[in-house]
This record gives C-alpha cells, sequence and structure tokens, in this order.
C-alpha cells in the first residue's frame, strides 16, 4: 500500500447509518393538509431540538479537555512526540494540536487490547460488561451538551443537530447494546448418532475500528456498541479532522470503569496510523466506515499477516424516487432532508432524485425556492439549517463537482456558489435535466449538491436507480401501495425509504448491497459481526470400558457395510459427462481446449475433460445474471424447496454410480464415499430444501409511529469453487444454502476431481432447475478459478481449500466490486488425550480423527497431544493400530486407507516426513510410500515431536500423525492455540469439568470431545484466525449467502404499536 493508500480517510468517512438493510419508510397515506404539517414536522424538528441556544455559551470557547492518546487506560502523548492540528471549519481557525498516533502506538494499543481480551475482560460477565456500557451512555447524557458542542465545534455541523440528533442516537445505541450481552445465546442442534451437539458464540478478538468525520460520535457508538457487547476489545482511529469529541468520551470510558485496555482511541493521519491498525497482525477485525476506495483498499491489503474479519460501510449514490401520485409538497420535503442533512455528508444521501414526467416541472421550481430558503451559517446559531463542509480539500472537490454538471450541461438551477467569504460554507445546489451519464449522477459528491433527472414508467426508474456499482439506500415518494412495494423490492438498496427519508433507529440494521459495503451496523446483525461461533460435539452414553464401542464406532462410521457394493465400477466406472455446464446444456469450452484426469490409485488416465478458459466463465457468469433476474428469482420458495429435494432423490437413486466416480478420481476407498460423503451430500440438500420457507425476517420494535420489519434477500451470482479432498459433498455443502437462498450459481470443481460434479450437473438438469441457475465449468485454478473470483458480475465467492488461496481470494477478488467472501482453509488441529480418558477410545478416535481420508482433511487431528501419564502406552498402541490399517485398492471393502491425491500431494507428504526426522522427531510407524504403483503412502506416527517442529506447525494434508508430551492443562491450551490455524480440536476425557475448560480454552471453530470427525448438515463448521472466514452447513451457512432489507411503515398515530 503506497503513501497514498489512506487519504481518502481525510475527506470521505460516511454519514449515519440508521437504517438497516432496506429501511422502507411507508409513510401511510395521508390527506394532503395533513401530510403536509407532517413534512414540515419532520424536516424542523428532526433537527431542531428548541428555539433556546443551550450552549451559545459554548460558541467560541468549546472546552477542549483532551487531546492525547489513550492506550491501556492512561491517556499520553504519541511516542514520536509528534502532534497534528485539528480546525473549526466553520471558521477555518485551529482548535487544538492533537497527539498523532504512529506505529509505535498503534502497536503498543493492540497489545493492551489483546492483554485485555485474555484478561479481565474476557471472565466478566455478560451482566457487568452490560452496566459498563450503560454506564457510559450515562455519563455521556449527563455531558450532552459539551459533547455536542464539541461535535460542532471539530465538524462544522449545528450545534442543535448535533445535539439532538447524533448525541441522542449514541445514547439509545449504546443503551440498546449494553441489553445484548447476557442474550447472547449459542444452539443446542439435534444430530444423527449418540452425541449431544451445541453451539456457543463467542467474541473475535481484538477489533480496529476505523470511523469518519462525518458522524464522529455516532459511529463511535455504532462500532463501540456491538463489540463491547460481545465480549471484544477495541482500538479505534478517529479521522484526523474530528478527533475531540472521540477523546472526550475517551475520558468518559476511563471514568465508566472499564478494564485498561479494553478501548483504546488513537487519533493519527490515515495513511500512517491507520494502515498500519488495518494491517496489524494482532488485529482479529477491522471494522471501518468510510469512502468505498479505501474500503476497497482495506480488502485488498488487511491480510498480510492474518485473515482478518472484515465489515465495511461505505459509499452511496442513492436514488429518491417521486411518482406522479406523490404529495409533491411532501416529496420536497423529504428530498431536502434527503441531501442536504449534515450538509450532504452523509453517505445515503438522496443525491439523484428521480421525478416522473408528469410532476417534474413543478417539482424542480418548488425544489429550487426550498433550496434557497435555506439558512446556511453558524453552527451555533439556532436557525441554521446547514453548516460548514468539513475543510477544505471536501470544499474544493464539491465546487468542482459542480463545475463538472455545469460543462456537462445539467441545468443549474440552485446555488452553485460559496457561502460568504470565511469558513467551508457551499450553498445549497440544485442541478436539473440531469442525465444518467453525467459525472454528477454518478459519482458520489458527498456535499450539498442535488440532481434531477426525469423519468416515465416505473419499470424504467427501477432498472436506472440499480445502473450504479452502490446499493447503501434509495426512496420512494408515491400514494399507491402497490408502486411503492414493486420499487422497494425491485431496487438493490439496503434500506428503502417510502414517504420519509432518514428514519434511523439503534436497532435496525443498516448497510449496504454491492460496493456500498459489506455486514451490517445495528441491531441483532451488528452484533453478529463481532461473534465467531464455536461448534461442540460431545460422544454421550459411553460406557467406562468402551474398547467395543470405540472398535465399532471407528469401522463403522465411513463403511457403509462389508459387501463391495460398487465392485462392478472397479474397472469401468461410465463417465458420462466431460464438458461444461453452462446455462442449461453440456457445451465444450469456447478454445476446444481439454485436460487430462487421472486414477490416482492406478497412476492411469480416465478421461479428457472440457477446460474452461475465462470466456467460459463470462458465459457461465452472464448465464448465471439473466437466471437471477429471471425465473429463478420470482420462483416460490416452496418450489425451490422441491427442486433441491428432487436433487437429492436423483443423487441417491444414482448412489453407487457417484460413489465409484468419487472413488475413481479421488482415489478414496469406495465404500467409504457411499457411506459418508454421499450420505452426507443427500442430507445436506434435503436439510437445505427444506429452508427456502423458513428464511423469515424480523419485526423490529423502534421509537416513533412506525412498523418495522427486516426482509431477507439473496446476494446475487455466487462463485464457489470447491476442493478435491471431498468433491460431492463439498459441492453438496455450497449448493444447498445458495440454491436456498436464492441464488444462482457458478461453481469450479478442482482440475484433478471434476468427474463427479459434471455427473450430479446432469442430475440439476434433470431435476428441472431453470437454465443457468447453476453452471459448472472445470478448469485449471490459476485462470479459470482466479478470472471466476475476479469476475465484476459475481456479487460472492465461497471458496474451500488451502490457506494460501483462501489469502490470494481475499487480497485480488476486489478488482472491480466488493465481494461478499466466505473461506473454509487450512488446520492444524490438537487433539488432547488426557490421563484419565478410556485409552481404547482414545486410541480408535485419533486414528480416525487423523487417518480419515487419508490424512486429506483440514480438520485432521494432526497433533495428538498426550498427558504424560499415558504418553508411552500412548504411543505404542498407535503405531500398533496405524501398522494394522489396510492401504490399498478404492474399490476392495477391507481398505481402510486409500491414495492420496496426485504426485504433487504425494512427494509434498513425503517431503514433510524427511523433515520430521532431519528435526529430530522419532519415527514410529510408516513413513514411506505403499506399493509401486499408485500414490499410496504407509500411515505415519512419529513421537517425540516438539511444537516448533515443521511438521508441528504446518499443514501436511496427509496421513502423519505427529505426537508431542504435556504436564498440565493449562500448558496444552496455550500450545494448542500457539497456531495461526483455528478449525478444529479434540479432548479425550472422562473429566467433565477438564473437557469444559479445554474446549472453552481452545479458539477454533469446531472441538470434539470423545469423538471426532462428527458431521451433520445441521452444525456448523468453519474456523477462527487463518482458518477461515463464515460457516457451512445450518443456519449459520444459509446467512451467508443472505442480504437484509430494512421495511418501516409509518403507522397512524393513534393505532397500537
Amino acid at each position: 500500500m503506497g503513501s497514498s493508500s489512506f487519504r481518502f480517510l481525510r475527506f470521505r468517512p460516511h454519514p449515519p447509518r440508521h437504517k438497516t438493510s432496506m429501511q422502507r419508510h411507508i409513510l401511510r397515506t395521508l390527506p394532503r393538509v395533513q401530510a403536509n404539517a407532517f413534512a414540515r414536522a419532520t424536516v424542523v424538528t428532526a433537527a431542531k431540538a428548541s428555539p433556546v441556544s443551550l450552549t451559545r455559551r459554548f460558541s467560541s470557547k468549546v472546552p477542549v479537555k483532551q487531546t492525547n492518546l489513550l492506550i491501556n487506560g492512561e491517556f499520553v502523548p504519541s511516542s514520536s512526540g509528534r502532534t497534528f492540528e485539528t480546525f473549526n471549519p466553520a471558521t477555518e481557525e485551529k482548535i487544538a494540536d492533537v497527539s498523532e498516533a504512529v506505529n509505535a502506538d498503534i502497536d503498543a494499543a493492540v497489545a493492551a487490547a489483546r492483554d485485555a481480551f485474555e484478561g479481565p475482560w474476557r471472565t466478566m460477565s455478560a451482566e457487568d460488561r452490560g452496566k459498563l456500557i450503560y454506564k457510559l451512555a450515562d455519563l455521556i447524557e449527563e455531558n450532552i451538551d459539551e459533547i455536542a458542542a464539541l461535535e460542532a465545534l471539530d465538524n462544522g455541523k449545528p450545534f442543535h443537530v448535533a445535539k439532538e440528533n447524533d448525541v441522542k442516537l449514541v445514547l439509545k445505541t449504546l443503551r440498546y447494546y449494553a441489553g445484548w450481552p447476557d442474550k447472547i445465546h449459542g444452539s443446542v442442534i439435534p444430530v444423527s448418532g449418540p452425541y449431544l451437539c451445541y453451539t456457543k458464540a463467542e467474541p473475535v478478538g481484538v477489533c480496529a475500528q476505523i470511523i469518519p468525520w462525518n458522524f464522529p460520535l455516532l459511529m463511535m457508538a455504532w462500532k463501540l456498541g456491538p463489540a463491547l457487547a460481545a465480549g471484544n476489545t477495541i482500538v479505534l482511529k478517529p479521522a484526523e479532522q474530528t478527533a475531540l469529541s472521540a477523546l472526550r468520551v475517551g475520558e468518559l470510558i476511563v471514568e465508566a470503569g472499564f478494564p485498561k485496555g479494553v478501548v483504546n482511541i488513537v487519533p493519527g493521519v490515515g495513511a500512517n496510523a491507520g494502515r498500519h491498525l488495518a494491517q496489524h497482525p494482532n488485529v482479529d477485525k477491522v471494522a471501518f466506515t468510510g469512502s468505498t476506495e479505501v474500503g476497497y483498499q482495506i480488502m485488498r491489503t488487511s491480510h498480510v499477516s492474518n485473515l482478518k474479519r472484515i465489515t465495511l460501510e461505505l459509499g452511496g449514490k442513492s436514488a429518491n424516487i417521486i411518482l406522479d401520485d406523490a404529495d409533491i409538497d411532501l416529496a420536497i420535503k423529504q428530498s431536502q432532508l434527503g441531501l442536504f442533512m449534515n450538509q450532504g455528508q452523509c453517505c445515503i444521501s438522496g443525491t439523484r432524485v428521480f421525478v416522473q414526467e408528469g410532476i417534474y416541472d413543478e417539482f424542480v421550481k418548488r425544489t429550487a425556492e426550498a433550496a434557497n430558503t435555506r439558512i446556511v451559517g453558524d453552527p451555533f446559531d439556532d436557525k441554521t439549517d446547514q453548516g460548514s463542509q468539513i475543510d477544505e480539500a471536501q470544499f474544493e472537490k464539491i465546487l468542482g463537482y459542480v463545475e463538472k454538471g455545469k460543462e456537462e450541461g445539467a441545468k443549474l438551477v440552485a446555488g452553485g456558489k460559496r457561502h460568504g467569504s470565511k469558513g467551508w460554507f457551499i450553498e445549497p445546489t440544485v442541478f436539473a435535466d440531469v442525465e444518467d451519464d453525467m459525472t454528477i449522477a454518478r459519482e458520489e459528491i458527498f456535499g450539498p449538491v442535488m440532481s434531477i433527472l426525469k423519468f416515465k414508467t416505473i419499470d424504467e426508474v427501477i432498472a436506472r436507480a440499480n445502473d450504479s456499482e452502490y446499493g447503501l439506500g434509495g426512496g420512494v415518494v408515491t400514494s399507491n401501495i402497490d408502486n411503492a412495494i414493486k420499487i422497494s423490492n425491485g431496487i438493490r438498496t439496503g434500506t428503502v425509504y417510502v414517504n420519509c427519508y432518514d428514519v434511523f433507529d439503534s436497532n435496525t440494521p443498516f448497510g449496504g448491497f454491492k460496493d456500498s459495503g459489506i455486514g451490517r451496523e445495528n441491531g441483532e446483525l451488528g452484533l453478529r459481526n463481532y461473534l465467531e461461533h464455536k461448534t461442540r460435539h460431545i460422544l454421550r452414553q459411553v460406557p467406562r470400558h468402551s474398547s467395543a464401542f470405540a472398535v465399532k464406532t471407528a469401522a463403522t462410521a465411513f463403511k457403509a457395510s462389508p459387501l463391495v457394493l460398487s465392485r462392478h465400477f472397479s474397472a469401468q466406472v461410465p463417465v458420462k459427462q466431460t464438458n461444461l455446464l453452462i446455462n442449461g446444456e453440456f457445451v465444450p469450452s469456447v478454445k476446444g481446449k481439454t485436460f487430462e484426469t487421472f486414477n490416482p490409485a492406478t497412476e492411469e488416465k480416465i478421461a479428457d475433460v472440457a477446460e474452461g478458459g475465462t470466456a467460459d466463465i463470462d458465459a457461465a457468469v452472464a448465464a448465471a445474471r439473466a437466471a437471477f433476474d429471471g425465473p429463478w428469482r420470482t420462483m416460490s420458495a416452496e418450489d425451490r424447496g422441491k427442486l433441491i429435494y428432487r436433487l437429492a432423490e436423483l443423487i441417491e437413486e444414482n448412489i453407487d454410480e457417484l460413489s465409484a466416480l468419487e472413488a475413481l478420481d479421488n482415489g478414496k476407498p469406495c465404500s467409504v464415499a457411499k457411506a459418508a460423503d454421499l450420505g452426507l451430500v443427500i442430507k445436506t440438500l434435503r436439510y437445505y430444501a427444506g429452508w427456502p420457507d423458513k428464511i423469515h425476517g424480523s419485526v423490529i420494535p423502534i421509537s416513533g409511529p412506525y412498523l418495522c420489519y427486516t426482509k431477507a434477500e439473496p446476494v446475487g451470482v455466487c462463485a464457489q469453487i470447491i476442493p478435491w479432498n471431498f468433491p460431492l459433498l463439498m459441492m453438496a455443502w455450497k449448493l444447498g444454502p445458495a440454491l436456498a437462498a436464492g441464488n444462482t450459481i457458478v461453481l469450479k470443481p478442482a482440475e484433478q476431481t471434476p468427474l463427479s460434479a459434471l455427473r450430479v450437473g446432469e442430475l440439476i438438469v434433470e431435476a428441472g432447475f431453470p437454465k443457468g441457475v447453476v453452471n459448472i465449468v472445470p478448469g485449471v485454478g490459476a485462470e479459470a478459478g482466479r478470472h471466476l473470483a475476479q469476475h465484476p458480475n459475481v456479487d460472492k465467492v465461497a471458496f474451500t481449500g488451502s490457506t494460501e488461496v483462501g489469502y490470494q481470494i481475499m487480497r485480488t477478488s476486489h478488482v472491480s466490486n466488493l465481494k461478499r467472501i466466505t473461506l473454509e482453509l487450512g488446520g492444524k488441529s490438537a487433539n488432547i488425550i488426557l490421563d484419565d480418558a478410556d485409552i481404547d477410545l482414545a486410541i480408535q478416535q485419533s486414528q480416525l480423527g487423523l487417518f480419515m481420508n487419508q490424512g486429506q482433511c483440514c480438520i485432521a487431528g494432526t497433533r495428538v497431544y498426550v498427558q504424560e501419564g499415558i504418553y508411552d502406552e500412548f504411543v505404542r498402541r498407535s503405531v500398533e493400530a496405524a501398522n494394522a490399517r489396510v492401504v490399498g485398492d478404492p474399490f476392495d471393502a477391507k481398505t481402510d486407507q486409500g491414495s492420496q491425491i496426485d504426485e504433487t500431494q504425494f512427494e509434498k507428504i513425503l517431503g514433510y516426513i524427511e523433515e520430521g526426522k532431519k528435526e529430530g522427531a522419532k519415527l514410529v510407524a510408516g513413513g514411506k510410500r505403499h506399493g509401486s504403483k499408485g500414490w499410496f503412502i504407509e500411515p505415519t506416527v512419529f513421537a517425540d515431536v516438539t511444537d516448533d517442529m515443521t511438521i508441528a506447525r504446518e499443514e501436511i494434508f496427509g496421513p502423519v500423525m505427529s505426537i508431542l508430551k504435556f504436564k498440565t492443562i493449562d500448558e496444552v491450551i496455550n500450545r494448542a492455540n500457539d497456531s495461526v490455524y483455528g478449525l478444529g480440536a479434540g479432548v479425550v476425557t472422562s473429566n467433565i469439568d477438564n473437557a469444559i475448560k479445554i474446549s472453552n480454552g481452545i479458539r477454533t471453530g469446531t472441538v470434539y470431545v470423545n469423538c471426532y470427525d462428527v458431521f451433520d448438515s445441521n452444525t456448523p463448521f468453519g474456523g477462527f484466525k487463518d482458518s477461515g472466514i463464515g460457516r457451512e452447513n445450518g443456519e449459520l451457512g444459509l446467512r451467508n449467502y443472505l442480504e437484509h432489507k430494512t421495511v418501516i411503515i409509518k403507522r397512524p398515530e393513534d393505532s397500537m404499536p
């Protein structure tokens, strides 16, 4: 990232986000007189508290009490001694010198936050966390005049707006989240087999929060509230233009009694402090509000040394649509509020005002008149409607857009110049006769400039409104409820207002589609951004002496029966399809290219498969987009579910063939493929077939005469890139939730294992899915995979594979649009065996946990920590068990372990074995090639392994077990967590206290107790740290494929809430 990478932090933060997903504020049709009165009241009272200037005494001497950095509970100067100046934008006069955080200060703040997270804050009760957040709200309220005055002084907004809008919403937001800590619950999940399964929500960790200058305190509250409620710790960087109010709140955080290091506040320059904070290796999450340009930079560059969870609330170019049947008085008032609020420095500003031709001329005339009556001036004057822009850079930028509008032929009908001769004031500006291709109609101006465009039909205006890379907000003014619903459903934005604008509340989600951001702020959805989910499986009803049960469990977990159910396919599995599935048809590659696929057990060629290239990917994405905008989007939820269920039935009807294809292409035992892989494929698809008509929104109580509810919508076109180790199962894990949610798909199977995916493609066509809903394009990852992940018409990428490729996807997918991304990546799971364990059970479960699928499993329990009291016996018996495993022909029913996937993986695994021997680990079993043909490796066991050895730190992805010795539980928890990965773990013990302590202490997405490799379609699966982002399976897996809109309907004042 260059020196100017975060330059936009200086002048394009993004305003108050109080609307959630798609807030359609439907102001019920009122008689004209009532509507006019309501409109006037809305505009006037939304921004003004009373005719009395409560803080006039602050107008020229607001007390600036704090200018230092808050690090570890203390206010300190910058370690470099550097400061920067902050100015009053209304007078251009200097206010104060503020300590400038440099890299060393960021490091200290992050270290303090990490210590607090690992210390008193993590163990504080939920009730006590809530009390502290509530106390902070009380202290802000006690100092509301001072804080509002600081906000006006530093930002230039009218004081009465800062107090009545900004700070009061700050209080409401903090009090809302103060009530959440003891309501963050997990779920108990019914699963097949003798298991108790439940989930637990945990904090993400250390959160970097970078807030803008347009709503400094409100954006601070929107981020502090949910992060603290969830139990995270924070390093917050306010914008350099508006650091004073954040530092004053920092004093109140200390006064409230938060433990040291829980909240750290480090003002600094975005290009330095902001960049270092966003890229810091000890930060687990970045939450940013600001420009889309900087949002892109954060997505591309934050993953320098670790994968971070990221939420972005970015720019907008919102369309405010006025229909002929609108109450024109209401339309004028709401469009003025929607554009000029906060001096137009608001991400959701209704800057593109589309007016239907029947009232266009009158609307333009009256809008110009209304703009000319707005009072621009002193932020501390109660009569002021509009204060100053934030600084000279923003001031000049806005005036540059005004000139560009005139140059390109728009008609300037109001404003367009500087107001006064001092301070960064700009007249309320209105352009008429604006065309869609003009710069002022396409780029975010972030200032008081309204563009009025004419339209004829509703279908036309929906298409034009959606023709933008942004998708934050929109509005519609109409007296016709059918039109209101059609437009608000048709616009792809996170918030839609109907007959109102800028209605916000602390519990209504706010965020955008497309390039307007990722994730939501406010409400329960805002809280979810700050949580990880841990799934626990506990083997129940285990007899004390359970060796017989343990053996049975391991032997039957992945074998259907002693019969070789697919022996007749062993030498001649039918390969029915090798072409690409695009738009419902199987076609060769555009360039006619093919690649060979091989049987890894024999090293013999199976078939030539069409190789998808960039042109094929383009065609598949276009087909998926057409299907998304066409029949699939309008199909009923019931019918979507029936299609998914039908696919499951067809797979079940062809289970022998598909299992054999999987074994042929992948090398795994056919009996395992049928009983485990295909069994779970069918179960997963049936599980998600039941979801489409159960995807519900919520009804949310908010202040005022409104009915508020949320609506979940599909993300759009999803790129799904699946691995070679569980080809069909990973396909089902991705297809199921994406289809249930109403998305369309372009799926790229691994080039090593395309055959089973293509055969399922034939069944997708047979099931009757509309053309283009599912497209399957085999190809080489470096070409087809990269092009698909970076494609500008793809809305989401879901990837399962290596952590290295996961990093590349996070860094490079956002070439032309911001994509939603879920990653299920690598692991180095610790399997912990305590002295009190049933050793028979421990041996069997550790063998299963490591050697399943030839060790080619992301959650493999490759680091086996054994307590010293049973260490020697465990090593001896593990060697015996490993040597007893049958390695060989995937189509032989006696086979326990098939071949590795290919020569590359084979050589990589043998290289790790040599490295283990070289570094001093004791090879006690295996370690060599098995046989002379096929990529088979003996089950391998190392003893006397230490944590610093390569085989104990890097993911091997093969049948290599490392056994390490430990003494105490606290020790082993620390050693297990000392890894970049956090996918899974296991513990074998007869002591419930030890089981709970270890499973709570390990930072991983899944923990197995007295079992391993238990999977079910409704149990969330995914990792902490570098093991991935997001979850697959269950309801959490479904959420990855949904966007959220908030709908707010104005109800009669005298109705029941």
